[in-house]
């Protein structure tokens, strides 16, 4: 934004005023100009370009083989303004370590730059280790203010959770349409991985984090660790559940602030397949950016909820057990046989 240095406001006359405002909104409009940045990262094969198609309405080819993406790609669409949104398709870390060194710079360049980075693990692991050294690797190139910087624009998702059963998953059919849920039990889960994971790749960095989310007028509170202005509110270090739960029980009447904090540290399970958690992905992913980004970003979601609908017919090839009683040479159970 335009600066005035050693200037007061009050000191200026009517032009000089002007020429402040009409800087300001040129600043303002070229900053909404700007192409949104969004990039996902992660170890080959988590389903980063899935989740980009899902998200997104992108067609990047997907593969179940070897590699698909070899080399960043961006993909710019327009938003409903004429505005644009870049996306970018990063290689997946793991092919090799050649592989990896190669793309080392181009992982800190989109680190750097973008507006929104997710970091995608699959669901079905139980080590986090290497991705871990891998971003330890990559921030241990930056200094300590662009560690912070790029802290607070990563959001870490655990993609192919529809990989994770059983416990089974439960289809809730409205209609023509419905959505996926966990099971209570696969819901348990899903939590104790996405506790695991954020224990071991985000609380690590809990000097350098922060959390950030809108004010909306009424949210005054201030401690040694959270402060707020009439737009935002902050929080410094990593916003676990337990500082969320204390922080909730002791003001209830802000815990959905406290909630929204909680969420740019939260790790998130979701599935590109099953439509599952993409619609708080989202949510999560608006909530990191700054004021100009959010009212860009903003505009890609105009029909956010549909993000978890799954129409019953596609529902029905997903899969099917066909039990086969091999002592009477017949179908015991077969689903496709009964309609909806």
């Amino acid at each position: 934004m335009a600066r005035i240095d050693r200037i007061s406001v009050d000191a200026l006359d009517e032009r000089q005023l002007g020429e402040v405002r009409e800087s300001v909104l040129r600043e303002r409009d070229a900053e909404a100009g700007k192409p949104l940045s969004v990039a996902v990262m992660g170890q080959t094969g988590v389903g980063k370009s899935s989740l980009l198609n899902v998200l997104f309405g992108t067609r990047l080819p997907v593969g179940d083989g070897k590699p698909v993406t070899r080399e960043p790609r961006a993909i710019t669409v327009p938003g409903n303004s004429d505005h644009l949104v870049t996306f970018w398709d990063m290689p997946g870390i793991g092919e090799s370590a050649a592989a990896d060194l190669e793309h080392s710079a181009v992982y800190l360049e989109k680190l750097a730059e973008c507006d929104v980075v997710i970091w995608a693990i699959h669901a079905d692991s139980r080590s986090v280790a290497y991705d871990a050294a891998c971003l330890d690797r990559l921030l241990a190139q930056a200094g300590p203010r662009a560690r912070a910087q790029v802290l607070g624009r990563l959001t870490v998702v655990l993609t192919k959770a529809d990989t994770l059963t059983p416990p089974p998953w439960i289809y809730d059919m409205r209609g023509p349409r419905g959505s996926f849920v966990p099971s209570a039990p696969l819901a348990a889960r899903l939590e104790r991985k996405a506790v695991h994971f954020e224990q071991v790749f985000v609380r690590p960095w809990g000097d350098l984090l922060g959390a950030a989310t809108y004010n909306s007028g009424e949210f005054t509170l201030r401690d040694d660790r959270l402060d707020c202005d009439a737009h935002t509110v902050r929080y410094r270090g990593h916003f676990s559940q337990e500082a969320c739960d204390a922080y909730s029980a002791a003001h209830p009447e802000h815990a959905e602030v406290f909630s929204r904090l909680r969420d740019n540290h939260r790790v998130l399970p979701c599935s590109a397949l099953f439509r599952f958690n993409l619609v708080p992905l989202m949510l999560s992913v608006v909530n990191k950016l700054g004021p100009t980004a959010i009212f860009r970003f903003e505009r890609l979601l105009d029909d956010v909820a549909g993000l978890g609908g799954v129409p019953v017919e596609t529902m029905r090839e997903y899969g099917n057990f066909v039990v086969w009683d091999g002592v009477r040479g017949v179908n015991a159970f077969d689903l496709t046989r009964f309609p909806f």
